[in-house]
């Protein structure tokens, strides 16, 4: 395995286990996941916006929005693996989803790729879905804050992420490595010291996570 990004490697041993699917991205069950999606969906308006998908896995996101009839004008799927951005690319093409396309990058070591993508793509909205799940919270908002950096200097955009959260019902849903879980509350007030335009959401898996939404302003463009 690659010890230079070992966020990756659980993704890695997956997909060598399992294959380059649904089971190689590590979430539970599809219902939860397709939940997650449409939340994303409602805070961050994604139909008719440039967006990137940042840890794409297989493409989950955009067939949702394809079968819900709320596609983005332009969607660019972003993974660290070959492996699921092919396995992506094959799926949308034999769904019939249009602008679309996938890349591979590591979203979370490439220093350059969150003003590229806004200078050079015209991405408007950043989604991150399940793809800090491996990271420390404090790794995670130096990640964030680098897309967030890269909206604001280009005054406009959004972005929004999910992250599972410490204030869940834990005999219910147990944190289980390589899953690391972040305080909501600390995640509010780091967005917030970014911006005034904040939504988080945390009842729709009875707590098991959160998603926050973040909007640059007049106030907070560089």
């Amino acid at each position: 395995m690659d010890s230079g990004s070992p966020y990756l490697d659980p993704y890695r041993d997956a997909v060598e286990r399992l294959g380059p699917g649904f089971d190689a991205l590590l979430w539970k069950n599809r219902d939860a996941q397709q939940t997650r999606f449409r939340v994303l969906d409602e805070m961050g308006d994604l139909k008719d916006k440039t967006i990137a998908d940042l840890g794409c896995g297989d493409g989950g996101l955009v067939h949702w929005l394809h079968e819900h009839h709320r596609m983005p004008k332009s969607y660019i799927g972003v993974d660290g693996l070959d492996e699921l951005v092919i396995v992506a690319r094959t799926n949308a093409a034999e769904a019939g989803i249009k602008h679309t396309v996938f890349v591979t990058h590591d979203f979370v070591s490439e220093m350059e790729l969150p003003t590229m993508l806004v200078r050079d793509a015209g991405v408007e909205v950043f989604v991150l879905s399940g793809s800090l799940n491996t990271l420390r919270m404090e790794d995670a908002q130096r990640v964030l804050d680098r897309f967030w950096t890269a909206l604001a200097n280009a005054g406009r955009g959004t972005l929004v992420f999910n992250f599972l959260s410490t204030r869940h019902n834990a005999e219910r849903t147990p944190a289980e490595p390589p899953a690391v879980r972040y305080d909501p509350e600390r995640m509010l007030d780091w967005a917030l010291a970014r911006t005034p335009i904040v939504d988080l959401r945390h009842a729709y898996l009875q707590g098991h996570d959160a998603t926050i939404r973040m909007c640059v302003t007049a106030s907070t463009a560089r």
